[in-house]
Order: structure tokens, then C-alpha cells, then sequence
């Protein structure tokens, strides 16, 4: 089942996660949104509307970015980002100001006239971000928003997403980036083989997951074999050369002597202690089953 007894809410002016690995459920529930796909039960309801009754509303209350690359042709990003705020019903004054401001605050003014068949996979995106936000709707669906852009604009793009929820609209990202997400996200969801695993405020799933932990992160020079875990250490895990290793907070100066005892026996290189993040949390909840087969709904 694609969506098994899925419950979610989106607050006006917040910006919403929707997580999971690939084939958890995410893009139907987004189809669903824009009335390309209907439910065996239950409504959808976007501010007010029960788009199960209309599915064209669904189209007409959200403008979105697909996760595809926005195939332009011969078209420049300045004349698909125009016929899109047009198409949305905002005047051409309104469409320019609106298309020159994403350009400069998305730093792309320089491919602005530019045919889609001469640019960069990252240009590409941030152009389909820009037709879903010229003329945005009740709620903007961006899936995947960050493929293929670099870190600089990543910065500028998570930026302009904040933008968008000042005058109340609702930002859904689906996206696998969690990590980068995860100062940007208000409120999420966590999704697995169609389930909830988990939903709510970011900080308060992360103070109830996290709990008081850290971890530290380092460059294995050994095969995990060689390594024994501390008693006061909760896991340590080896994979791809990096070492990764949780502990309570308070056991951080255990931790340092511990790595620096690695280093100078030539089992590490470089290491660092890092809070425990959102995607770790992911990471945790999903490969948990038994969190699966107990979802809270």
C-alpha cells in the first residue's frame, strides 16, 4: 500500500518536511495534492477546499517544482518564469519584478536569458524553483529543491524557501537531504513503506530522539574489527572508512581522550564531536522496525 492510513496537517506560513527513503509513499501523497491521484478514503483539504470533490482545486491551491529537471528547450528561464506567474494570474509588471527579484536572490541573473538547452543541471532547478514561486499558491511543493545545485546556492535557495511562508503560504519540501534540511524544516514527517513513523515539531522530535546524546565522527584507518567499543560508549559503527560512535553528553572529555588513544595507536585520523542531527535521527527511526509496526496515529 502507497499511503497506509496517512494523517497529516500543514500549518499556514510553516515549512513542512516530508521524508523517506525512495518508495516510502512521498510522491503519492504529492500526487494526491495536486488531484493527480485520489485516495480510497479519507479527504485532502487545502485551506478549507476538499480537493477529492474538485481535484482540478488541488492544481489551482498548490504550485510545485517536480522532481524531474524542468525540460526548457529553447526557452530561457526569464521567459518560462514569466509565462508561469501569467499563467497563475499576476500582472506582467508584477511577473517581471517578481522573476528579476528570485534571479538576484537565487544568483542566476547571468543565464536569465540564456536557451534551457545551453545550461547546468543546477540552473535547471533553481528555474523550477523559481516558476513555483513567482506566483505561489495556498501551498508550493518542492520536491527534491537542492538537486544538482551547488553549496553557495543551496544557502541562497533555503533562503528564498523561508521567503515564501511570510505572507502565510505553506512550504512542503520532499526531499533526501536531510541533513541540510534540517535548519529549515518547522515541522516533519517520516515515512516508511507507506506508514508514519513519526510527525511533529523538528526540535521536540529531536530533543525526545536524541535525547542528551553526541557523537563522535573520525576517519577509520582499520577495518572495524580492530576497534572495541568503550563500556560507556551506546554504538559504534565502521562503514566507508568513517567511524561513528554515540555517547551522553556529558561523557564528551571520555570521548576526546578515547579518539586521541585511536589516533596515536594508527586506528584514526581526523576526528571531531558533532551534536546528534536529524538525519541520524532518520537513520535510527527507519532501521528500526519495531518502530514500524508501532506507529502512533
Amino acid at each position: 500500500m502507497a499511503n497506509d492510513d496517512v494523517s497529516l496537517r500543514v500549518d499556514a506560513g510553516e515549512v513542512f518536511g516530508l521524508f523517506g527513503h525512495n518508495g516510502a509513499g512521498k510522491t503519492t501523497i504529492v500526487n494526491q495534492l495536486l488531484g493527480l491521484l485520489k485516495p480510497d478514503s479519507g479527504s485532502i483539504v487545502i485551506d478549507g477546499k476538499d480537493i477529492t470533490k474538485n481535484r482540478n482545486l488541488g492544481r489551482y491551491l498548490c504550485s510545485v517544482q517536480p522532481q524531474s529537471k524542468t525540460p526548457l528547450g529553447e526557452l530561457t528561464p526569464r521567459a518560462v518564469t514569466r509565462v508561469m506567474g501569467q499563467m497563475r494570474g499576476i500582472s506582467a509588471d508584477e511577473v517581471d519584478r517578481r522573476t528579476t527579484e528570485l534571479f538576484e536572490r537565487l544568483d542566476i541573473m547571468q543565464w536569465a536569458d540564456v536557451q534551457g538547452n545551453k545550461l547546468s543541471g543546477g540552473v535547471l532547478r533553481l528555474t523550477g524553483f523559481c516558476m513555483a514561486a513567482v506566483a505561489p499558491g495556498r501551498v508550493v511543493i518542492l520536491d527534491e529543491p537542492t538537486n544538482d545545485v551547488d553549496p553557495v546556492r543551496r544557502r541562497f535557495l533555503w533562503s528564498a524557501i523561508r521567503d515564501l511562508t511570510k505572507d502565510g503560504t505553506a512550504v512542503v519540501v520532499v526531499t533526501h537531504s536531510i541533513r541540510e534540511a534540517e535548519s529549515a524544516v518547522d515541522t516533519m514527517v517520516i515515512l516508511n513503506e507507506g506508514k508514519v513513523i513519526t510527525q511533529g515539531d523538528v526540535h521536540q522530535i529531536k530533543s525526545e530522539t536524541a535525547g542528551n546524546r553526541m557523537k563522535l565522527e573520525a576517519v577509520a584507518t582499520a577495518p572495524e574489527d580492530r576497534f572495541v567499543k568503550p563500556a560507556w560508549g551506546e554504538s559504534l559503527k565502521v562503514a566507508d572508512a568513517k567511524l561513528t560512535l554515540a555517547f551522553e553528553r556529558e561523557l564528551a572529555a571520555e570521548a576526546l581522550k578515547w579518539a586521541a588513544e585511536q589516533r596515536d595507536g594508527g586506528l584514526l585520523a581526523e576526528y571531531s564531536l558533532t551534536e546528534i542531527t536529524l538525519e541520524d535521527m532518520y537513520i535510527e527511526l527507519v532501521g528500526n522496525k519495531g518502530a514500524v509496526a508501532g506507529v502512533n496515529r
